[in-house]
């Protein structure tokens, strides 16, 4: 299997790293970046929608694993 590399530093190990673009918390997004040098690489939403999701179906009742 591959191993993942940075770009920059040809580093290993990456993060998460949680950012607020201008000041609107309800916007955030985690970036990916290396643990190393902290080159971003890619961006995730920062909410887990399935999370949510079944959260929310739990509390409403629903059930989701039929």
């Amino acid at each position: 299997m591959a191993r993942s590399t940075c770009i920059k530093c040809e580093g290993h190990l990456f993060e998460l790293a949680e950012h607020d673009p201008g000041g609107f918390a309800q916007h955030k997004y985690n970036l990916v970046q290396c643990s190393g040098c902290g080159t971003v690489v890619g961006a995730v939403d920062y909410y887990n929608l399935g999370t949510l999701i079944h959260q929310l179906a739990e509390k409403l009742g629903v059930p989701l694993d039929r």
